[in-house]
């Protein structure tokens, strides 16, 4: 359980977004990303993927930004997944507790977690923390910053 600051009169101190429950059903593979224009670039490459092909999820880190917000999403949609990629966007304080979930949870379950930079320099410890392969993580770093939809097809 995660108690919330307050503040005299009630008011929660998290930037008004409060708790969140994403409302996504499991899927084998899970990307996470801050960057809206890379969740729309994901999706659109998803929607043209036969119905064979593994289930994909995508969800903004924005909406994880309460430590109670992740852990539900841990429990409602990580803990299913097969692979785990996340874009991280931000300094590493940014979502360090959903990149401490989302290791702890892939060395448990021996999850495919794929931890790399959202922005144009790679960062050598979030790709320490994943258990993909660094060549991996770099192929998929690179796709995404390249950006375009044969990328998008190829990530």
């Amino acid at each position: 359980m995660h108690l919330l600051s307050t503040r005299p009169g009630g008011h929660v101190e998290d930037g008004g977004q409060g708790v969140v429950r994403v409302a996504q059903t499991p899927g084998d593979i899970v990307v996470l990303s801050a960057a809206d224009t890379t969740l729309s670039l994901l999706a659109d490459a998803a929607a043209s993927l036969g119905d064979d092909f593994p289930k994909v999820r995508l969800a903004n880190l924005m909406w994880l930004r309460q430590p109670a917000s992740t852990d539900m999403y841990v429990d409602d949609v990580l803990r299913h997944a097969r692979v785990v990629v996340i874009d991280h966007l931000g300094a590493p304080s940014d979502w360090a507790y959903v990149v401490e979930q989302a290791t702890s949870l892939a060395a448990k379950l021996g999850q495919w977690l794929a931890l790399f930079s959202g922005d144009n320099v790679q960062d050598p410890q979030l790709l320490m923390r994943s258990t993909a392969p660094a060549d991996d993580c770099d192929l998929l770093w690179r796709c995404l910053r390249e950006g375009g939809r044969e990328n998008a097809l190829a990530f």
